[in-house]
Order: C-alpha cells, then structure tokens, then sequence
C-alpha cells in the first residue's frame, strides 16, 4: 500500500482537533505554526489546511488564519461546485441557494483545441499547446443564463481522464483524486457588448451587455489545472457568485 501523503496525514490529526472542540474559541495555528509542529514545509502544511477547507469543516479566509466552520454548517450540500462553495465559505458567504427555478446544466462541445491567448496565458502554456475544451450551457426554468467553457492542460487530463470522458463532471473531486489540491483563483471580470452568438443564444440584442468572467484555477505548488470563462448576461437571470484567491501563507 503506498505511503499516504505527508499533508493528509496532518490534516487528520488536525481534523480530529477541530472536532474535539480545540479551536472553539481561537483560530487554528498559522502555517508556518502548523510546519513548525510537523516539520513539513510551508506548502505542505498549506495543503493540509485547504483540504479541510474543501472538506467545508474549516474556513480560510484571505490573509486570516483558518477558524472552525460553525457546527450547524458543516456538510451543507452547496448549491454550484466544491470551489466556489469554499470560495463563498471563504468569505463568510453561507447561502441556502443562489438562483430560484429549475437548472439545468448541458454539455454542448468537447474538443482538443489551440486555446484563445488569454487561456494559454492562464495556463502558461507554450505557443501551439493543445488544451481539451469543453462548453456547456445553463438553464433556468428553460431560459438559458450562461455559456461556460473550461480548458484544460494536456497533463491534467492525463491524470484525470474523466474531465473528457464523463458527461457530467465534477471538476475539483476528480483533479483532487488525481493527486492536486486546489488552492488558489486567479479572476478578470469585465463587462461588454454581446457578440452575435452571444445575442442568438440569450435571445438578446447586439448593444446588450454581457458579464465576461475568466479564471484560472491552481494547485499547491502553483501548477495550472484548469481555465474557465464564463458569460451571463446582464438581466435578472443572470447567476452571480464570489470567487478569491487564497494565500498559501496565512500568517
């Protein structure tokens, strides 16, 4: 049986001192605390704290130590993927749900492509590397409220097959199960003017703005796993959430 990871086996000790009520009153110890007391590096002691935080038992907010997640909320069920969820947990935003209505979420394209520029920036890649897109389109109550496509590197998809294998797919559990972490968002955000597929597929006009998010996504030692932009656009339906970038070191 392979040795298990050094940080997993920090995170249980330090799990089980969370559920004995040992940070009830006091945030848990900084990382640089935490590689002190297991002799790991910062990055490893990092690492076990975010996987509690995507276990949603403790909350990392940006440039504060982590603090238990309040009892009563520990194991919600979130209503968008484990990312954004830690994200809002993050920043101390707990909500019931987000959009009222049915959604439903629809796979639409899968390819290896060239990725836009701004994509192979995100994922510093070399000129001419090939990334696996994959585009899906969300509904609410049959009106459609954004257009969703994800890149990822040729790596990662080696290590997760299931990102272009599966119809339905969920991005966070199958990289973690590959043996990254995720630790960190980096975000654009712009507003503008719809294209014309754009105004086809949301039944809008050409001087209608849309919201143009772009993230890429990162693991504990700063490797690309995937990029995404997201467009929604600007009207009641529109879906809206908070993303942030976590510091590895939170002293």
């Amino acid at each position: 049986m392979p040795k298990q990871p050094e940080y997993l086996s920090i995170a249980e000790t330090l799990r089980a001192e969370v559920l004995a009520g040992n940070y009830d009153t006091e945030s848990l110890p900084s990382n640089s605390d935490i590689a002190s007391r297991f002799d790991v590096n910062l990055k490893t002691a990092g690492r076990a704290v975010q996987h509690l935080v995507a276990e949603g038992l403790v909350i990392a907010r940006p440039g504060m130590r982590a603090v238990p997640m309040p009892p009563e909320l520990r194991g919600t069920r979130w209503p968008m993927n484990g990312r954004y969820a830690r994200a809002r947990a993050a920043q101390g935003l707990v909500f019931g749900g987000d959009v009222s209505g049915s959604v439903r979420k629809d796979t639409v394209a899968r390819e290896w492509t060239i990725p836009p520029v701004v994509i192979a920036h995100l994922l510093e890649l070399e000129d001419g590397a090939r990334v696996f897109h994959r585009r899906s389109r969300t509904y609410v109550d049959e009106c459609p409220t954004e257009e969703t496509s994800m890149f990822f590197p040729e790596s990662i998809v080696a290590a997760a097959p299931r990102l272009e294998t599966d119809e339905r797919i969920q991005v966070v559990a199958y990289v973690e199960a590959s043996g990254h972490v995720v630790t960190r968002t980096a975000n654009e955000i712009r507003a503008r003017h719809a294209t014309d597929t754009e105004q086809q597929v949301f039944g809008i006009e050409a001087d209608d703005i849309v919201f143009e998010h772009i993230h890429g996504t990162y693991g504990a030692d700063g490797e690309a796993l995937e990029a995404v932009i997201n467009v929604r656009p600007a009207r009641d339906t529109v879906i809206t959430f908070d993303t942030y970038e976590a510091p590895l070191g939170n002293d």
